[in-house]
C-alpha cells in the first residue's frame, strides 16, 4: 500500500487536486479523518474536510509521472 499527505488550503486547491488525479486512472482513494472516498469522485472529494489532513491511498507506488504531477499538493518536507 502506497500511501502520501496531500495539502488542500481551500476548495479551489481541492478542485485542482481532483483534476490532477483524475488524469491518472490509478484506483485510488482520499481519507480525510474517518473518512475514505474514491480519488476519482467529484462529490466524493468535495465531502471531504480540508481541515484535516488528506491521505491519498493507492495498492501500489506511482510512476514518477504521476508523482511529478502531485508533487505541488504535497507538504514541504520539515528539515
Amino acid at each position: 500500500m502506497f500511501s502520501l499527505s496531500l495539502s488542500a488550503i481551500n476548495k479551489n486547491v481541492l478542485i485542482d487536486i481532483f483534476e490532477t488525479l483524475s488524469r491518472f486512472p490509478n484506483i485510488m482513494m482520499l481519507r480525510s479523518g474517518e473518512y475514505t472516498v474514491d480519488a476519482h469522485s467529484l462529490i466524493g472529494v468535495f465531502s471531504l474536510d480540508i481541515n484535516k489532513p488528506i491521505q491519498l491511498l493507492m495498492e501500489e507506488e506511482p510512476d514518477e509521472e504521476f508523482k511529478q504531477a502531485i508533487s505541488r499538493f504535497t507538504p514541504a518536507p520539515v528539515h
